[in-house]
This record gives structure tokens, C-alpha cells and sequence, in this order.
């Protein structure tokens, strides 16, 4: 039989872990996190991905094996989003800082 059932002598594909982190693999995840994102900034790399060959590459190990890919995606663009909120605060607080008008306030 042919089709989307039919058996075939392919190998089945690789099986998952379908249980929750523990407490201490999220703590390994979380430091690891910390440290990967420390060697960012410290390299003065804005985004996780775009650091280069080279850089930081130890801690992106640890950080990839110890946390999932959709808890790295996610840390990822958060560390993104808060990158960004800063940069507009600091924006609009200079701007404000800036106008003439708010002299005295």
C-alpha cells in the first residue's frame, strides 16, 4: 500500500523529551542564559546570532545545550524587546531633556 500509510524501513523520527525542565536544568538554563547574554553586552553585541565567529562561542554552547529552542527563541527576542524599550526610553528622556520648554521642570 502506497501513501501516507504505508510502511516503509525508514527509521522513525528521533523521540523528544516531553517532560518539564527540573529545577536545577532551569537554574543550568537561566546561568547559562546570564552568561551568554553578559558576553554579549560585554562584546558590545546587540543581538544573540549576530556576535561573529569567535565571540562568545563557549557561552552559546552551554546556553544552547542547556535550554530548549523555543526557551532560546523566546529569551532571544525578549533580550531584543528590552534592547529596544531602552533605546526609545533614552530617546524620548535626551529629547525631553533637550526642549527648551521643559527647562526648570
Amino acid at each position: 500500500m502506497f501513501g501516507l500509510f504505508s510502511s516503509s524501513s525508514s527509521s522513525p523520527p528521533p523521540t523528544t523529551s516531553t517532560n518539564p525542565p527540573n529545577k536545577a536544568e532551569r537554574q543550568a538554563c537561566w546561568d547559562s542564559r546570564d552568561t551568554y547574554f553578559t558576553c554579549l553586552t560585554d562584546n558590545g553585541v546587540r543581538l544573540a546570532g549576530e556576535e561573529g565567529k569567535g565571540v562568545c562561542e563557549k557561552e552559546k554552547e552551554v546556553y544552547s545545550r542547556n535550554c530548549g529552542k523555543s526557551w532560546i527563541d523566546y529569551f532571544n527576542k525578549r533580550r531584543a524587546l528590552e534592547l529596544r524599550q531602552k533605546a526609545t526610553f533614552d530617546a524620548a528622556s535626551k529629547q525631553r531633556d533637550e526642549n527648551p520648554a521643559n527647562v526648570g521642570r
